[in-house]
């Protein structure tokens, strides 16, 4: 009796072990992530994903959209994440987390076209027309402290922004950058006014919500090595 009951303990132990292991979600050997072409992406943000991710024997790709799509391809499950948003333009995805630390500080820019007034004043303007993608506008909306009823002229490629200024189609438009782009474009002669800053973070779908803990020590360590280089 005293045996049968100690095989019955063991088989149920088994059984709720076997089970709890069954419900836990497995981690993907692949991951795919969408990302906007922008420098700050490409050249510093891409890579730092892809580090960090290979830490955790996790391979990743990566696939360039549209600014206006990104967000979009996460809510609905069609990519795994994108590698990096300011937490202001994401209000309404409801599948989409943030994953800290955050990435880089961003900044909010209005480009203008030398030879104009480049203040903040310019957004209060009924008379002007600023060029900037969908997200953009919706950051802007958000964290912009002053008043705003300028005209928008939305387009779909972040990329494009600084060439349509450059090149005069558009006196002035919104850029969310960095300090490092920035410093870049002062070479340049492209003319900016900072608006507002908001930090960036790796984002994804909600399903991986069980691997935001390690992902975040991973992004942690990445930074830091790339901070001590």
């Amino acid at each position: 009796m005293f045996n049968s009951l100690k095989f019955l303990i063991a088989l149920g132990c088994l059984w709720l072990s076997a089970a709890t292991t069954a419900q836990q979600p497995q981690r993907p050997q692949t991951m795919t992530f969408s990302y906007v072409d922008h420098p700050a992406m490409v050249n510093f943000i891409v890579p730092l994903i892809r580090d960090a991710y290979l830490q955790l024997g996790i391979k990743t790709e990566f696939v360039a959209q549209p600014s206006n799509r990104n967000l979009l391809l996460v809510d609905k499950n069609l990519v795994d994440g994108d590698v990096g948003y300011m937490r202001i333009v994401l209000a309404g995805y409801q599948n989409i987390i943030t994953v800290e630390p955050a990435l880089v500080s961003g900044i909010f820019t209005l480009l203008c076209k030398p030879g104009l007034k480049c203040t903040p004043a310019v957004l209060a303007d009924a008379q002007q027309t600023i060029v900037s993608t969908s997200v953009s506008k919706n950051g802007l909306d958000a964290g912009f402290p002053g008043e705003i009823h300028s005209q928008f002229y939305i387009v779909n490629d972040l990329a494009l922004i600084p060439k349509f200024i450059r090149n005069g189609r558009f006196d002035y438009a919104i850029y969310p950058t960095t300090e490092k782009e920035l410093a870049q474009m002062d070479l340049t002669g492209l003319l900016y006014v900072k608006l507002f800053q908001s930090d960036l973070y790796h984002v994804l779908h909600k399903k991986y919500a069980f691997m935001a803990p390690e992902i975040s020590a991973a992004l942690t360590a990445t930074l830091a090595q790339k901070k001590a280089k």
